[in-house]
């Protein structure tokens, strides 16, 4: 096997559990790069959650919002795939008959429903500001590609009316409400073809829920010793734990590095 582009989950994957890339990882990275691949991540996380990651290696891109928003490491947008404004405005109407905390992720920029401490504290864990209030007048000018519901055994029934979405998540604390036809295994395919990488030519690595059609769909999947059943069952390769030299172990195993 070839591989080109490799994509890489982070909590979980490029992170190990205290939130801190391993020393082995990004060795393993310096490598593929040496050898001429590569390496994107492919991520559930909001973009200005991402930009983190450049403080440790320079990824050649991002598949951002469970793969709604990719992007080149300059910046310049390469793929993207909006929920229907129809479900956005509906959602507001839904948060003004009774509000719920939930959060809504243009490209680059995240708005709350409404003001809610979930939001709040999950943007502070990040070391971020909390974001504003939409503004509904925004849904006929910007393109919205993902929504986070908080604490989603009380609040995720409110978001069914929504005609053309689906849910998926990576934690327990919020889920990730996508379009209908969307997910990391449509994001990365488009990402990667505009860079001449067939599909078979794609490594993808991940360890949750929302990785599983990547996982199943897309290149040579390797999921992480740590990651959850459905993930596994879903790769052509497990690894070790994140934290045991997983991404390394496996570069090396499939002669990547």
């Amino acid at each position: 096997m070839s591989f080109r582009a490799i994509f890489f989950d982070i909590d979980g994957t490029l992170l190990g559990r205290d939130k801190r890339m391993p020393p082995s990882t990004l060795h393993a990275l310096k490598k593929a790069r040496e050898n001429g691949v590569l390496l994107f991540v492919a991520t559930g996380r909001v973009t200005p959650m991402t930009y983190f990651l450049r403080d440790y290696f320079d990824f050649d891109g991002f598949a951002a919002m469970t793969g709604q928003y990719c992007f080149d490491k300059n910046g310049k947008v390469l793929h993207t795939l909006a929920i229907d404004p129809e479900d956005i405005r509906l959602l507001m109407q839904l948060q003004k008959e009774d509000p719920f905390p939930c959060l809504i992720a243009e490209g680059r920029e995240c708005f709350a429903a409404t003001p809610a401490k979930q939001i709040e504290d999950h943007f502070l864990r990040h070391n971020l500001p909390s974001p504003p209030v939409y503004d509904i007048s925004r849904a006929d000018r910007h393109e919205v590609y993902q929504l986070m519901v908080y604490d989603p055994e009380i609040y995720l029934p409110r978001i069914l009316p929504l005609k053309h979405v689906r849910i998926t998540h990576a934690v327990g604390y919020c889920y990730d409400i996508l379009p209908q036809n969307g997910g990391k295994q449509i994001g990365i395919p488009a990402m990667a073809a505009y860079y001449g990488i067939r599909n078979d030519e794609i490594l993808v690595f991940g360890d949750g829920p929302n990785d599983v059609d990547m996982l199943r769909d897309v290149g040579f999947g390797v999921a992480m010793g740590n990651g959850c059943a459905k993930a596994k069952a879903a790769a052509n390769y497990v690894t070790t734990d994140v934290d045991d030299d997983g991404i390394y172990r496996a570069l090396k195993e499939l002669g990547v590095i």
